[in-house]
Order: C-alpha cells, then structure tokens, then sequence
C-alpha cells in the first residue's frame, strides 16, 4: 500500500489476540458493522487480528449496504485514519442508507 503509514495504525489498532473488535450494534459514520470492520482491518494491516478476519460475511454486508469497497475501505484505514476521519470518509462515500 503506497500511503500506508502503519506505525499509526499499530497505535489506533485493538489488539484482537487478546480483546475483541467493537460490537456490530456500535456505530460509526451512521452504520452499524462499520466501527466492528474498522477494528478488525486496523488489526489485520498490523497482524494482531487474531481469530479475526477482516472482510468476513459480516464485513461484507456492511460493504453491500454502503457500496463502499474493501480494499478502498482498507486504504484509508492504512493510512492511520483516525475514527473521525473514516468515520467522515465513509459519509462520503457510502451509497447506501444509513442505519
């Protein structure tokens, strides 16, 4: 990833070998799944995801609801994009309604 800047995400990422990413009722940018598939990619980007995987079935709904695409979605999140800011990107770019 060209922009990646992985020493930020290391320090936004949930260690998901030892907790668990948020749950899918929490919300981010008006969705619900959006704060859970964040957690989950920051932790995939710095290998802490654990039993985890980003991009799962319930990833993709969230992905289905906003026509947002995942590697798009992971290319901010590399970035080290804090939640404000993906939570406004994904604003943006959703095509979908919001729950």
């Amino acid at each position: 990833m060209p922009d990646a800047n992985l020493e930020a995400v290391r320090k936004l990422a949930t260690d998901l070998r030892t907790a668990e990413p948020r749950s899918p009722r929490d919300e981010l940018g008006g969705y619900r799944l959006a704060a859970r598939t964040l957690d989950k990619c920051r932790a995939s980007l710095v290998g802490w995801n654990g039993e985890y995987e980003f991009n799962c079935p319930m990833d993709r709904q969230f992905f289905a609801a906003t026509s947002i695409d995942a590697e798009e979605f992971k290319a901010v999140v590399a970035s080290g994009a804090t939640d404000d800011a993906v939570a406004s990107w994904i604003q943006e770019h959703a095509r979908g309604s919001a729950t």
